[in-house]
């Protein structure tokens, strides 16, 4: 790195934002584990399929397909909104509050 370290008013940030990314528990398993969740998986292996058979729907013009890939979609996104809603409910925790 070149140039002066950080300032003092921002080593103090820094700290304070290495403090609070400890106190995540959840986050602190997952980055120690090193691989993905077992939904992380299922999500990505909904999202595959859905893709696959919205292809094959198009291609073939067919209704069943078609539903197959509603239905895909709609485990998809069943699989992934709580780990939407805990990444926001998160983010929302961690942002700065404004004054006032």
């Amino acid at each position: 790195m070149d140039g002066a370290g950080l300032s003092d008013r921002e080593q103090r940030a820094l700290s304070a934002i290495e403090a609070e990314l400890r106190a995540d528990r959840a986050l602190d398993r997952m980055l120690r584990s090193g691989r993905p969740s077992r939904r992380a998986v299922w999500t990505a292996v909904w999202a595959a399929a859905t893709v696959a058979l919205f292809v094959a729907a198009a291609v073939r013009v067919s209704e069943p397909l078609l539903w197959g890939c509603a239905a895909a979609w709609a485990l998809t996104v069943a699989t992934a909104l709580p780990a939407a809603v805990q990444w926001v409910h998160r983010r929302r925790r961690l942002r700065p509050r404004p004054p006032g």
